[in-house]
């Protein structure tokens, strides 16, 4: 199951979050957001810190008894969050098409959306809902 989606820019602004199966909603969602930006940004460097060869890429996911983050950063510091049940398996993969597929067609080449600011594109909201939704983990595990 697919519970949340957030975006970070580089310097942990939150440009996009949504969420389509999450139960337990915190008491407050700013206080969330940088709760998570602050675990990346230390869960990257601690991992590149304990890799025992050159690491490439770091962080991909990390799993709870509760849930499991995968995430993708892009060279220019983008974060793309998902969080799943944890008996999802990896979706990097889908990372990458929400970056190269949906943000860079609905953001990047949009002149209406600035980037670097919160994301109120609507052919971004929609395209991001209709992928996520038509994943096969979107309502199982």
């Amino acid at each position: 199951m697919i519970y949340c989606f957030y975006l970070f820019d580089a310097s942990g602004v939150l440009l996009y979050y949504e969420d389509w199966n999450r139960v337990h909603k915190p008491e407050s969602m700013q206080e969330e957001f940088k709760l998570l930006f602050g675990l990346l940004f230390s869960m990257k460097d601690t991992v590149i810190a304990l890799s025992p060869k050159q690491p490439t890429e770091g962080l991909h996911c990390f799993s709870t008894s509760t849930y499991k983050l995968h995430y993708l950063e892009t060279p220019t510091g983008l974060r793309f969050v998902l969080i799943t049940d944890p008996s999802v398996p990896s979706l990097r993969e889908c990372l990458k098409q929400i970056y190269t597929h949906i943000y860079v067609e609905h953001v990047v080449k949009n002149p209406a959306q600035k980037v670097g600011e919160p994301i109120v594109c609507t052919h971004f909201v929609h395209t991001i809902n209709k992928y996520v939704r038509g994943l096969p983990y979107f309502l199982s595990g």
